[in-house]
């Protein structure tokens, strides 16, 4: 529906903010859960995965 409003150049911007903010939430998604696993930020190579 939305795309059917805008123009070329528009539509093209309109889904450029659309996929800069969909890899923002992932992005910070993706921190989120890091840093709720508590997992290590540096795995030694001597120890077991």
């Amino acid at each position: 529906m939305l795309a059917a409003l805008l123009t070329g150049a528009q539509f093209t911007i309109a889904l450029t903010v659309l996929a800069v903010a969909v890899a923002l939430v992932v992005l910070a998604e993706s921190i989120r859960f890091w840093a709720s696993a508590g997992a290590p930020a540096v795995h030694d190579e001597g120890e077991p995965a």
